[in-house]
């Protein structure tokens, strides 16, 4: 698709010609569409859908968002298909899909992406071995982990990502026996399990990296962080 033709199906769906939008319209957040057109005309480098399913058809336009950095989609159930998509955006630093249906394969693609700093990600179908996948990873400097069946196994792929920063785990497999373990091959990471600091696990920490717009508000845990 042409980027002109690529503009009148983005016009066609926002409505460009319809009535103008209620006060109540005003308020709510900018649509997907919305969002990528703005992307699009480099307006801006970031969607962030948090308050509605973005459906899954139109995530195939997101390979015209070639300068996109940020993508959040917090009730989207993105799946390895979209995953594809997604990967294929080299700019991309930061992704947040906390309720996905990504598989171990899905989120590989994600996470090799080459400036990928932030990745947020839930789906009941991620495992170890997804992590280990994860784990390759040379860029990601924060990992949140929700309600995914990782296990303790998962340990050794996490404290093996020599320039991570800051590991969120809520909802998963994992325990305190691991999270100690954590602790203790990596005592500078800032860790974050089911809402608390495990033991000895924030020492000389600060949280200043929340103010920089990572999606990781350390006081948003209705999982918009």
């Amino acid at each position: 698709m042409s980027r002109f033709l690529f503009f009148i199906f983005v016009a066609s769906l926002t409505g460009c010609f319809a009535k103008p939008p209620s006060q109540a319209e005003q308020r709510a957040e900018p649509s997907f569409e919305l969002q990528l057109l703005d992307v699009s005309s480099a307006a801006t480098d970031s969607i962030q859908v948090k308050d509605s399913v973005v459906p899954l058809q139109q995530l195939q336009h997101l390979s015209e968002a070639t300068d996109l950095r940020e993508l959040r989609l917090d009730q989207t159930p993105v799946t390895d298909e979209e995953a594809a998509i997604i990967a294929s955006i080299p700019t991309l630093k930061i992704v947040n899909l906390p309720a996905s249906q990504l598989t171990d394969e899905g989120i590989a693609k994600i996470a090799a992406l080459p400036a990928l700093e932030l990745l947020r990600v839930g789906s009941p179908n991620i495992t170890d071995q997804g992590i280990a996948k994860i784990g390759d990873s040379p860029t990601i400097l924060y990992l949140h982990l929700i309600n995914s069946p990782v296990t303790d196994s998962a340990v050794d792929a996490i404290a093996g990502m020599q320039q991570l920063e800051s590991f969120y785990a809520d909802g998963t497999q994992l325990t305190d026996d691991g999270m100690s373990k954590l602790v203790k091959a990596r005592p500078k990471l800032h860790i974050h399990f089911n809402d608390l600091h495990p033991s000895g696990s924030h020492a000389g920490h600060s949280h200043d990296h929340d103010q920089h717009d990572h999606g990781h508000n350390h006081d948003e845990h209705d999982h918009q962080h």
